[in-house]
């Protein structure tokens, strides 16, 4: 069975190593085989209490694994296993035979990324079977001895492992790998009938070959491409006629802004009052006077004046009553020249004022000039 294990191993590196390995390195499955050295503990063997060891030599020793790449490091794999080793002595005689276990573990493990090289660590369980083959001689309570022929009953297999991957190529691996197998209980009965109950410990060191398949992509030669469809004879299509758009009808222009209204046009102030003068004791106008009421008719028809009120006046010259007199003439003067001027004459009214109301203070009989008066006033 050792050398059937370990061909198959040889075999299967082999196999790993003719692959085209051009494939970059990426998560997904992968197989790996290794083989080494195993170094057995002294084994406690309890025979219907006759307490007995069993001291092992090395052997050699071997691993199979078939697992999946994760991401972030992590790795799941299945784990066979073999250990073989001989027994040098029991309980300090002599001994003959062989101890051999089979184990079948799952492992979980994580890598620690590094430049060139991956350490790794984890851990498993699963199921083992030991199997002795010709251990001798296995004492009895009775004081007789016997052997251990035959492979144990199923037992519950745990492990830690540590190791190192160094890559060869984008797929291929080289691996260093330490394994610790405890098999905490190992049912086994003598040739006799007799149970026996022990357990396993092991250290094995192995240098094996990984063989990384990326997902997605297949292992060796890749399927032949597709040969190109040759080129298919360009056919022109005559362009359909496109019917020239009807031209659009002009866009009416906007007719242009009204222009600004003119500034208003501050009407100038009508003068409203005017003075004009009288020689002593007359009542004639003198071409000055007819000129100012010129101007006064004109801005009476401007100013467009519902009345014009005259007032006549005089100085204290002469007697009150004559000044009255005078004064009153000197409005109808003034109103008839206005009259002739353009005024309508109901429109025009005239008081007398003699001298009780003169411009200059004076006193009686004095002539004074300002105090010969029409005073005009537009309304």
């Amino acid at each position: 069975m050792k050398r059937i294990l370990l061909t198959s191993a040889a075999t299967i590196g082999a196999l790993c190593l003719s692959i085209g390995a051009t494939q970059a390195r990426e998560d997904g499955f992968y197989i790996g085989v290794g083989a080494g050295y195993n170094l057995p503990h002294e084994q406690d063997l309890d025979v219907t209490n006759a307490d007995q060891n069993i001291e092992h030599s090395g052997g050699p020793g071997g691993l199979a694994t078939f697992g999946f790449k994760y991401e972030e490091g992590w790795r799941a794999e299945l784990e066979a296993g073999y250990r073989s080793s001989a027994v040098d002595s029991i309980s300090g005689a002599s001994g003959n035979g062989d101890v051999d276990a089979w184990t079948l573990i799952v492992n979980g493990l994580y890598d620690f990324e590094a430049d060139g090289f991956t350490p790794y660590v984890g851990v498993g369980a699963g199921v083992a079977y030991v199997n002795f083959d010709g251990v001798s001689p296995i004492g009895t309570a009775g004081g007789g001895t016997t052997s251990l022929n035959e492979k144990s009953e199923p037992a519950l297999a745990l492990q830690a492992l540590a190791g190192v991957s160094v890559d060869l190529t984008d797929s291929l691996a080289l691996t260093g790998q330490y394994n610790f197998l405890a098999i905490p209980e190992v049912h086994a009965t003598t040739v006799n009938g007799t149970d026996t109950r022990s357990e396993f410990y092991n250290h094995m060191f192995t240098v094996g070959l990984r063989y990384s398949f990326p997902v997605g992509k297949s292992m060796a030669a890749a399927d032949p491409e597709p040969e190109p469809m040759p080129a298919k004879a360009a056919v022109e299509i005559a362009p359909e006629p496109v019917a020239e758009p009807e031209p659009l009808p002009p866009i009416a222009e906007a007719p242009p802004p009204p222009p600004p209204p003119p500034p208003a046009v501050e009407e100038p102030e009508i003068t409203r009052n005017f003075l004009v003068y009288f020689d002593w004791d007359k009542a004639e106008l003198s071409p000055a006077t007819e000129a100012i009421l010129r101007q006064a008719a004109k801005y009476a028809e401007d100013g467009k004046v519902a009345r014009i009120i005259l007032t006549g006046h005089a100085d204290t010259s002469g007697p009150k009553a004559y000044n009255m007199t005078l004064s009153q003439k000197r409005s109808d003067q003034v109103r008839a020249m206005l009259v002739q001027l353009g005024q309508p004459a109901t429109g025009i009214v005239t008081f007398a004022r003699g001298e009780a109301e003169p411009l200059v203070d004076t006193g009686d009989g004095v002539r004074e000039a300002k105090n010969r008066r029409v005073e005009i006033v537009l309304e």
